[in-house]
């Protein structure tokens, strides 16, 4: 209050000499040393409060961006996960498509299509379950495939699961033959590599890298379903068989549906 009624009184005082003079009374420069110090610290107060709320009405407005934002961004992200889904499935589809002609095209009925529910531990698909079994007409040793290529082979059946052996496994062996001449056959196998190492029966055959390998029909596998390409021929002087090493045309690091061939009769 005393600050409020010397700060009028100044005012008053100021109103009368507003015309300027030369020199102020001494009570006026006494009061004015009193004065200008209280008004500095409460004009810098003033202005540090109105930052403070300035800032605080400035954070709830970025707060409430960031929100608007993060809402964006969730949809933006669910948009690219549906877009994602249905490019995959429209894949699966053309790749199963593709099988049902082989299966046409070989006078193939019994067939069934199946989704994977499970694998080994592991980059690679050398086992895993399907969502079809006994049930769905699925036996043991059918063939199993999809789009690209030759998958492998059905080892255990349930009533509504199975689990396949895939021809990448170290266990497994495919019969093959070469496309460009089908009188080079041989057999292939399984690595922990995930590709198939083989040797062609006849030493003298003329395969080349590049040349596409397809089942020979002479195992328990479905004939003419592409296996892959050779990528190394190696002959050595102390082998009596050419050697190779095939890329399969399978995508055994990405795999979801797959198409089972099912023969009328199985040993």
């Amino acid at each position: 209050m005393i600050v409020t009624f010397v700060t009028i009184i100044l005012i008053i005082i100021m109103g009368i000499t507003i015309g300027g003079r030369a020199k102020v009374t001494m009570p006026e420069n006494i009061i004015g040393k009193v004065i200008v110090p209280v008004q500095k610290v409460l004009y810098k107060g003033g202005q540090g409060i109105e930052r403070a709320v300035s800032s605080l009405f400035t954070f709830r407005t970025i707060a409430k961006e960031n929100e608007v934002l993060k809402k964006e961004i969730e949809k933006l992200n669910q948009k690219v996960i549906q877009l994602s889904l249905t490019r995959d499935e429209l894949n699966e589809l053309r790749s199963l498509y593709s099988a049902l002609n082989y299966a046409k095209e070989n006078n193939k009925n019994n067939y069934v299509t199946a989704s994977i529910t499970g694998k080994d531990i592991g980059n690679w698909f050398n086992m895993f379950t399907i969502d079809a079994g006994k049930n769905q007409g699925i036996k043991k040793n059918s063939t199993v495939m999809n789009g690209q290529g030759l998958i492998g082979k059905v080892f255990e059946v349930g009533d509504d699961w199975s689990k396949v052996v895939t021809i990448i496994d170290n266990k497994s062996s495919v019969s093959f033959q070469v496309l460009r001449n089908n009188q080079y056959i041989g057999v292939i196998r399984g690595s922990v590599k995930g590709e198939l190492n083989g040797y062609l029966i006849d030493p003298e055959a003329d395969v080349l890298v590049g040349d596409k390998l397809i089942t020979s029909g002479l195992s328990m596998y479905e004939k003419g379903i592409l296996i892959g390409e050779i990528k190394e021929v190696i002959k050595k002087e102390d082998e009596l068989l050419k050697t190779i090493v095939v890329e399969p045309v399978v995508n055994f690091k990405k795999l979801d549906k797959v198409f089972i061939i099912v023969p009328d009769k199985l040993n």
